[in-house]
């Protein structure tokens, strides 16, 4: 008989279980796939940075000195094996890295460049650069003539110029060019063998790191142009040499490339170590690879083939983008399990909202069972056989779909069958607690069993809170304690919101006593009463909104951080970190197509001694810049407007009293404790230089763009782990000591840590200026330009990955609130029901029912609106040290929050909806529900 019932009420429940199902197939889904999905979404932001740091030539580079041996005959060059032994070479360093990097380590190109040469053609002056890459266009790239062949003894050298370089310069096929050099009296003759076009759009490092490969540039009436020769002509030029080019240079460029799947996996906190740890050894490995025993002095001399070498250097870049990308991945981390938590604590109150419906609807058939001798138990028993199969389906089908989604193994079965189980017992937890004897508890009121709850619920909210700031998140995975602390946030909220709204609903009911009309004394009066009835769907709507405002004002403050830390980074429309080190911008970067202005910013780290009482200040940096230009060029400089406040722009150098150096200087308030008019003294190479303190630099000047390309490096290197030259590794919050350009002129190029270049035209030519660039700087140094700063700010994987998490976080939530809306309005349905009943009967027309409705609706949802809010814009400050974006963004501090108020705007005019859809379909149910089906015969009216 009890199998019979059971089968019974499980058919008239149908709708609920199916509800039950759907949502417990939604949780699975979740917590079983989202861990997975995230981790593949960060390995492809990797891949992605990894892409971006291959373009911009940031791999691993090994380079060498090839040197001639004149102790023994060179051979012919056309017999040349140069070419293989580089290739040989290479192969070595690929196979001197350790698991797991071996198979992700992937030759990118090798390359010699000899210095420029000195030659004239139909356009004029030329200076033309050789340049053997492996890498350099195919036989199929030639529009004319053929790739470079090698040269002989007595033949001229073979050289290929790009279609642009043969338009620009009025080359020929076969054209005869007579090269020299500008030290020295080694002349040679080229011959052009053909005419390659670049591809369009290219995209390989080539071209962005050899531009005038492609286009030659033309400065002051001299033509610049680059030409690809074959590996056997370096033979040839070095046979040809005496004395002045003895040596070239030989550059293997290595990247890191991996496949999705590895990607994946070294994506997470573990692997990054991982790869990390493995990177910062192959330095080591690959050197003695290449040549054991090299620090040996009694060993032979490295050799590349017949060549002897100098040893090999390796300056390995891929830590400055795996530890950065760690940091932002472990924030990511954080964001993202907040936005699953939400959804998961969503989720579980939806269940809870129908599993108290589901007792709400048996309950007169639960008291009929229990006064014919049924236990609680017994009850509880039957509802977890009822929910059973609802239960097992939607947990099938959220794992199942959770395996398509995260295919290969990257989900977690463990957290969706916790999430399910949770699911299933909650209705047979409530029937237990709704039909348990009560008996032996009515010395404690529920009054009183309600504000020990209540209390619990707050105490657990705030050492939740307290724990999560002290420690922050925790690794890997749906952490538990995000989990669990955004759901006791949202609990502490309803708490507070189901006390406090109730309290005007209670004074308009007053008010309205005394007035005409009875719609809103009853609706108001019934709000304030079934505040408490209401609290699990208010938990959703509040934990859905908050979710959704965080994640908005999360991606909106990472957004425009990101792009403030860009135009910061740059410093200008552009700047070439590197140059300017004698405090003159050159005259090559000042002529790039575009540049309006150009001015050189400097910088040098010192330890300070107070002259006063001796207290000394290790690593302070002292920076200088032209108020003048900069503020010429910039007017909203807050650097340049301090130093003109200060009446320190455009002072001349300094003379030197008592044989030292005394510079006017505008000091941060970290300095010597914000104190000013002090003296500090410290010894260059120049002599003995003081700074007097003459005032205070105000905290917008470190933000200020014109100092971000000195600031951003040495941020960059503290980051790494390095220590540059000297004590050069400070941190971007360190005491600044700002001084006009000029006060720094009497001190040596040689004195300066940093320098920088800034170049100011919207409409400067980057492809000219990354040409131009690294013959001034060396290989050390950067070329950023604003504008493709800024595009890789709005492009950043981590950051779409957090956006994408809570976009969709935030539609399902909606979707689960508003079926959390649905099926509370449904438990107090038949109550309105018969209100309506009621005054309809007495002449209440449709009109003042459908207002009846509103006004009862209407507190809630601005509840709602108020608690979840409120609650999304204070989670950053709620979370504290759990929560940095600055590692999104860099930049020289943390992002200011920006409230999306479009997103928040629209979350609102979405609920306002959800209660208008509400309405217009009780009012339409109730015109349409007979008496009969509401009120029983004998009733009051």
């Amino acid at each position: 008989m009890r199998d019979v019932v059971v089968r019974r009420e499980a058919r008239v429940e149908a709708a609920l279980l199916g509800c039950l199902a759907a949502v417990v197939g939604l949780l699975a889904l979740v917590t079983a796939a989202g861990p997975g999905l995230l981790d593949r979404w960060a390995g492809d932001a990797l891949r992605s940075r990894l892409a971006v740091a291959r373009q911009d030539g940031t791999g691993i580079t090994h380079s060498l000195d090839l040197l001639r041996d004149d102790a023994v005959p060179a051979p012919d060059p056309s017999r040349s094996t140069l070419g293989r032994d580089l290739a040989a070479t290479g192969d070595v360093l690929l196979k001197a890295a350790k698991p797991p990097l071996r198979g992700m380590l992937a030759h990118d190109s090798t390359r010699i460049e000899v210095p420029a040469l000195r030659a004239t053609s139909a356009a004029g002056r030329l200076q033309v650069g050789l340049l053997y890459a492996d890498d350099a266009p195919a036989a199929g790239s030639y529009a004319q003539g053929a790739p470079p062949g090698p040269a002989t003894a007595t033949s001229s050298v073979p050289v290929a110029f790009s279609t642009a370089a043969r338009d620009a310069l009025h080359l020929t096929l076969g054209q005869r060019l007579h090269l020299s050099r500008d030290i020295g009296s080694d002349d040679t003759d080229a011959v052009v063998s053909g005419f390659f076009t670049p591809p369009a759009g290219a995209t390989a490092p080539l071209w962005h790191e050899e531009t005038l490969l492609a286009h030659p540039a033309r400065t002051g009436g001299l033509w610049r142009a680059q030409a690809v020769i074959d590996a056997a002509s370096i033979d040839a030029l070095q046979q040809l040499s005496r004395g002045t080019g003895d040596a070239v240079t030989v550059v293997w460029r290595t990247s890191l490339r991996m496949t999705p799947g590895q990607a994946t996996r070294f994506a997470t906190p573990g692997g990054l170590r991982t790869l990390q740890d493995a990177v910062d050894t192959y330095s080591a490995a690959v050197a003695d690879a290449y040549c054991p025993g090299a620090e040996d002095y009694m060993a032979g001399p490295c050799r590349t083939g017949r060549h002897p070498t100098s040893t090999l250097a390796t300056t390995d870049g891929v830590p400055g983008v795996l530890a950065p990308f760690a940091r932002a991945r472990e924030q990511a981390r954080t964001l993202e399990s907040f936005a699953l938590a939400g959804l998961v604590a969503v989720g579980l109150a939806t269940v809870a909202v129908t599993a108290r419906l589901a007792v709400h609807r048996r309950a007169a058939a639960q008291a009929l069972q229990r006064a014919r001798g049924a236990s609680a138990t017994d009850l509880a028993l039957g509802r977890l056989l009822q929910t059973a199969p609802a239960a097992l389906l939607g947990a099938a089908l959220g794992l199942g779909a959770a395996a398509l989604v995260t295919p290969g193994g990257t989900g977690s079965l463990l957290p969706g069958l916790l999430v399910a189980a949770a699911a299933w017992l909650a209705l047979p937890a409530l029937t237990l607690a709704a039909a348990r004897d009560r008996r032996g508890r009515a010395a404690r009121p529920p009054a009183a069993r309600r504000l020990v709850a209540e209390g619990a619920v707050l105490l657990l909210a705030a050492v939740g809170v307290l724990v999560l700031r002290a420690h922050g998140a925790g690794a890997g995975g749906l952490d538990v304690q995000l989990a669990v602390v955004p759901a006791l946030l949202g609990a502490a909220a309803v708490v507070l919101l189901v006390r406090l709204y109730p309290l005007p609903l209670r004074l308009l009911s007053h008010a309205a006593r005394g007035r005409p009309g009875t719609v809103p004394l009853i609706a108001f009066s019934r709000a304030a009463r079934e505040a408490p009835g209401h609290a699990l769907a208010l938990l959703v709507l509040v934990m859905t909104l908050s979710t959704a405002v965080f994640g908005g004002l999360v991606s909106r403050t990472v957004a425009d951080g990101g792009a403030t830390a860009a135009v910061w980074s740059a410093g200008a429309d552009a700047a070439v970190i590197g140059a300017g080190r004698d405090g003159r911008a050159d005259p090559a970067l000042a002529g790039v197509q575009g540049v309006t202005r150009a001015t050189a910013v400097r910088s040098l780290v010192v330890q300070l001694t107070s002259a006063a009482d001796g207290a000394r200040f290790d690593a302070t940096r002292i920076a200088g810049l032209d108020a003048a230009a900069v503020g010429a060029a910039a007017p909203d400089s807050a650097a340049a407007r301090a130093l003109a406040a200060a009446h320190l722009a455009g002072r001349p150098a300094p003379q030197p009293a008592g044989g030292r150096y005394v510079l006017p200087a505008l000091a941060t308030g970290d300095f010597a404790d914000g104190r000013t008019g002090g003296t500090y003294t410290t010894t260059l190479r120049h002599g003995t230089v003081s700074i007097r303190v003459v005032g205070r630099l105000p905290d917008a000047a470190r933000r200020d763009p014109a100092l971000g390309p000195l600031l951003s490096v040495y941020q960059h290197d503290a980051g790494r782990g390095e220590s540059g030259t000297g004590s050069t590794a400070v941190a971007t919050g360190s005491p600044l000591l700002l001084v006009d350009a000029g006060a720094l002129a009497m001190l040596k190029a040689s004195e300066f840590s940093d320098a920088a270049v800034l170049l100011y035209g919207p409409h400067l030519d980057a492809d000219e200026l990354r040409a131009t660039a690294p013959r001034l700087t060396g290989p050390t140094g950067q070329v950023r330009v604003k504008a493709a700063e800024l595009a890789l700010a709005s492009h950043d994987g981590l950051l779409r990955g957090v956006r994408r998490t809570y976009a969709a976080g935030t539609g399902l939530a909606v979707l689960l609130a508003l079926l959390a809306l649905l099926l509370d309005l449904l438990l107090s349905a038949r109550d309105r029901g018969r209100t309506a009943s009621r005054l309809r009967t007495l002449g209440l027309p449709t009109r003042g029912i459908a207002a009846l409705n509103v006004l009862e609706l209407l507190p809630v949802a601005l509840a709602a609106v108020a608690g979840g809010v409120t609650l999304g814009l204070l989670l950053p400050g709620i979370l504290g040290p759990a929560l940095t974006l600055r590692e999104f963004t860099g930049g020289p501090a943390a992002p200011a929050l920006h409230t999306d108020y479009a997103l928040t705007a629209a979350l609102g005019a979405g609920l306002a909806a959800l209660v208008a859809a509400a309405v217009a379909l009780e009012t339409w149910a109730g015109r349409r529900r007979g008496l009969g089906a509401v009120l029983r015969l004998g009733e009051a009216v």
